[in-house]
């Protein structure tokens, strides 16, 4: 009866440059985050937005409409975004500013 082969230093090591060079499940989570997706860009993030008749939302797009960081709210006479990153309102109806690129969603994720 012939033994297992067991595993010299020289073959763990091997075994674990090999594992290295395979992609790891995080990093093809991380990829799809950096591209957006079609549908999650047609449709904002915000409950608050997504209930809003679409007159009423930005017309240019805007970032913040899909940053978990913002916090969108709505009177009778405006809609507005404060930014919990930047401690500002980043979009109003009296003044449309459209952010287009912003690090702050990506915020606390590790």
């Amino acid at each position: 009866m012939t033994q297992p082969h067991e595993m010299t230093e020289d073959d763990k090591i091997e075994a674990a440059l090999a594992a290295l060079d395979q992609p790891q499940p995080e990093a093809q989570a991380e990829d799809s985050l950096a591209l957006p997706k079609t549908i999650e860009a047609d449709l904002p993030a915000s409950p608050t937005l997504a209930e809003l008749d679409a007159t009423r939302r930005p017309k240019v797009k805007t970032v913040c409409e899909t940053c978990p960081n913002s916090v969108w709210f709505t009177s009778t006479m405006e809609v507005k975004c404060y930014c919990r990153v930047m401690f500002l309102v980043t979009w109003s109806t009296k003044e449309p500013t459209q952010i287009t690129g912003c690090d702050g969603k990506f915020l606390g994720q590790e």
